[in-house]
């Protein structure tokens, strides 16, 4: 019967017409006929795909695929695809090493000094993978325990979810992120963010830091600088019984004006006028050491 389901290899992909139809050399009725002399055959999609105006999923089946399909005439003429065989091609399994649940094929690329590491741990038959030609990789693990959804780019850029919902994100070049709108982040625990060039950041509007505990500004190396092109630059803490403590030198090339007391245990030079309790010193510009400093009264 000519609507008997028959098998066959894909011979050719390259359909003129870009509707995913394909050539098929159907065994024991093409045996000698040359794929150039084939017609194209049209390939069904699942029921929950639709392809309609462009939406939906496209055929992307591969030369030397095993199918399986019908004839749609009695002449054996025009065949279409029912589906894929996935079996043994030139000794190789077709199913995908993730799918067999053989070793990581990436395991031994570099990850990140505080990289988590791969919770890749798949059992056969529960990883459901999808990878094309050139190498990008999705997959939906359903291996109990350790479920995990991985998508990975050719190029090792990747991100992986674990079964504990921990996400980790590996981008082997550049990363932009462009929101149009409002972007918020926020975190019940800890964040650690490690830089080993320059950091930058700009802000157009104000900047509002609030912290509940202290704050840390340490260079190991170079010099901490404050700088404010136009406005005033205010060091203050509200709490009257606090202090400010400078442990090193401090270079004051303008004007100095003091509302509270100030200890000085070194030697005290300025360039410009020192105001403290309403009186004027540093006029010549006179080490205090060298003088009785300054006097109430």
């Amino acid at each position: 019967m000519y609507n008997q389901i028959k098998f066959g290899t894909v011979v050719d992909i390259n359909d003129p017409e870009k509707l995913g139809r394909v050539k098929v050399n159907v065994y024991g009725l093409h045996d000698n006929i040359d794929s150039v002399d084939l017609a194209w055959s049209m390939v069904m999609m699942p029921g929950n795909t639709p392809a309609k105006s462009g939406v939906g999923s496209s055929v992307n089946l591969l030369v030397g695929t095993l199918v399986a399909g019908v004839c749609m005439d009695r002449a054996m003429q025009e065949f279409l695809v029912l589906g894929t065989l996935p079996t043994k091609t030139d000794g190789t399994e077709d199913n995908n090493v993730r799918v067999r649940a053989e070793a990581d094929p990436n395991a031994d690329e570099e990850i990140g000094s505080y990289q988590p590491p791969s919770t890749y741990a798949p059992e056969y038959p529960y990883n459901n993978v999808m990878e094309t030609e050139s190498g990008h990789v999705k997959e939906y693990d359903d291996t109990p325990g350790v479920e995990r959804i991985t998508e990975r780019h050719k190029s090792g850029t990747q991100y992986e979810i674990a079964a504990n919902g921990s996400k980790t994100e590996r981008i082997v070049r550049d990363n932009y992120r462009l929101v149009v709108g409002h972007d918020t982040l926020e975190v019940y625990g800890d964040v650690r963010i490690i830089v080993s060039g320059n950091a930058d950041v700009a802000v157009a509007g104000n900047m509002n830091t609030a912290v509940a505990g202290n704050i840390d500004a340490v260079s190991t190396t170079g010099n901490i600088t404050t700088t404010s092109t136009e406005g005033d630059i205010t060091v203050t803490t509200t709490d009257t019984t606090k202090k400010i403590t400078l442990a090193g030198n401090v270079d004051i090339t303008e004007n100095l004006t003091v509302a509270k007391n100030v200890t000085v245990t070194g030697t005290t030079t300025t360039s410009e006028n020192l105001l403290l309790d309403s009186h004027k010193h540093g006029e010549n510009n006179t080490p205090t050491n060298l003088t009785d400093g300054p006097q109430n009264g």
